[in-house]
């Protein structure tokens, strides 16, 4: 993901890219099945992670420590105070109305700065999705230092450890740490396990005979299941570190397999594309919907009807919203300048 050139842009990367970003508003979308996020939370920002290792190896540039920094905080920081921004003021604006109010409403109008701040957990209500760029960039901050050290192989077997005793042993933690370090154990993990790939070569997008692809849903959908529910914003892992990983590697792969298959999707593309965007305005979108829906009396629990409806209308929100912000702000979208549109054509991974 990070320091990435202008070299062509690999449709297959795209569409794992837009199958992931689909799966994240799925799931934090009202009314979606728990089956699916059980399923789904198992693997969706694992994937992101590893991803981003993968891109940041395979499309990386050589840069001096200043440039690498400042180019992290622009892809990732920038797009992090923009999205929170245009997020608090529509709290601001709703929160002593109807529902958000029992919630909200004799909180300071402070509070959600404090969330800001220190960047992960339950303290982004105001845009949770959010807690993934600054957990990126302290994830790639941290593998840049170990990589000057020790090959990428060495730092993702390290990190597979890493990861399960921090899981195993430490979690749950009496106090979140800001940044999203007490996620850093993890996400290191799953970054460095995409940069080992990358720097042996391996592609992400290879297709496997439909015989493998099958073996790997096969292997995934039990382990993911009995693993039980994950929210690595929360850190919750599931019953098991060892089933949490292996769960998440599984998953990771049949989505790639799924996602290179429909690498010819026009709308995949564009999509993936623009996943920093679609994780920017996911949620107020479904904020809006929301609120549409209570003034107007619905009073039935939402389903899954709901939850591909409030998708649906995010992504077609995200068309006006690319073309505003290409505009007024191309910032939040992780790009210096008004030149946009040559910039947007580079490969990148965020979660987004």
């Amino acid at each position: 993901m990070s320091a990435p050139t202008a070299r062509r842009r690999d449709p297959r990367i795209d569409a794992i890219r837009a199958v992931a970003i689909v799966l994240v508003m799925l799931g934090h979308a009202r009314g979606i099945p728990d089956v699916f996020q059980r399923l789904v939370f198992s693997f969706h920002v694992p994937l992101f992670f590893l991803l981003s290792g993968w891109l940041a190896v395979a499309h990386g540039r050589a840069q001096g420590d200043l440039a690498f920094v400042s180019r992290l905080a622009r892809s990732l920081l920038l797009p992090y105070l923009g999205f929170f921004l245009a997020a608090y003021a529509y709290w601001l604006a709703t929160r002593n109305i109807g529902g958000k109010a029992l919630r909200w409403g004799e909180l300071p109008w402070w509070d959600p700065l404090q969330g800001a701040l220190a960047g992960s957990g339950p303290g982004l209500y105001v845009q949770p999705a959010l807690w993934f760029l600054p957990a990126l960039f302290v994830t790639a901050l941290a593998f840049r230092g170990l990589a000057r050290r020790l090959p990428a192989r060495w730092i993702a077997l390290g990190a597979i450890g890493l990861c399960c005793a921090w899981i195993a042993a430490i979690v749950p933690l009496p106090a979140r740490l800001p940044w999203s370090l007490d996620v850093l154990p993890v996400s290191l993990c799953f970054y460095a396990l995409g940069a080992a790939l990358a720097a042996h070569g391996r592609t992400l997008a290879r297709v496997f005979p439909a015989w493998a692809a099958l073996l790997l849903v096969a292997a995934w959908l039990p382990l993911a299941w009995f693993n039980g529910r994950v929210d690595i914003n929360l850190l919750r892992f599931g019953s098991s570190a060892f089933a949490f990983v292996a769960a998440a590697l599984l998953g990771t792969a049949v989505a790639i397999q799924v996602a290179t298959r429909m690498q010819h999707w026009p709308a995949l593309g564009w999509i993936g594309r623009n996943t920093l965007l679609l994780l920017g305005i996911h949620f107020p979108v479904f904020f809006v919907l929301s609120g549409i829906r209570a003034i107007a009396g619905i009073e039935s629990p939402p389903g899954p009807g709901w939850a591909l409806l409030v998708t649906l209308v995010a992504l077609v929100a995200a068309v006006p919203a690319r073309w505003l912000l290409l505009r007024l702000a191309p910032w939040m979208l992780g790009q210096g300048g008004p030149d946009a549109t040559r910039a947007s054509r580079a490969p990148q991974a965020q979660p987004r």
